[in-house]
């Protein structure tokens, strides 16, 4: 199974758009999560600016892939550069989501091995913190499997959920 990282663009975008149903859509991760509204091409420049680290207001650069698999869009994959507060406490270094469809057949760990080489390579981080909710067992499964160390557990009281706090190392 062929697993890509790649930039939002026009190759994929009837894929995302077709699964536009699919994702979870509470909380839009600017620059990562389209509005179901606006153009294709401004939410690509959008990933394009967060990704150089421009017009960022409150946010960190990011680097928002579409995880691809087989010529189709299953999944995406937010790296943030670095840590603010706000990530240290609720967000980590990376954040990703398969589409329901596409679910339990392995995208996810293959996608989180690729965003670990991103993030040594292309952002030298030697380190980077993952969070999950205590209950998402397909997350926690996808962490550990790319060495993911549970560092400890916090009860998240803006979202009123317990969440684990993972480290890797690069």
């Amino acid at each position: 199974m062929a697993i890509d990282l790649v930039m939002p663009c026009e190759t994929y975008w009837k894929s995302y758009v077709d699964s536009y149903g699919e994702m979870n859509h509470d909380g839009l991760v600017d620059g990562m999560d389209w509005d179901g509204k606006s153009s294709a091409k401004k939410y690509f420049e959008r990933a394009k600016e967060l990704s150089r680290g421009e017009n960022l207001g409150d946010l960190v650069a990011a680097t928002n892939f579409w995880i691809i698999a087989n010529n189709e869009y299953v999944g995406r994959m937010s790296i943030r550069h670095e840590l603010n507060e706000w990530l240290r406490n609720y967000g980590g270094h990376i954040g990703y989501e398969i589409k329901k469809s596409a679910r339990k057949k392995g995208y996810a760990t293959k996608a989180l091995k690729l965003a670990l080489i991103y993030c040594k390579t292309s952002l030298s981080l030697n380190e980077v913190l993952l969070t999950c909710d205590d209950d998402n067992i397909a997350s926690i499964k996808t962490i550990e499997k790319n060495n993911g160390t549970l560092s400890y557990k916090n009860f998240d009281q803006i979202h009123k959920r317990m969440s684990r706090f993972y480290k890797i190392e690069l």
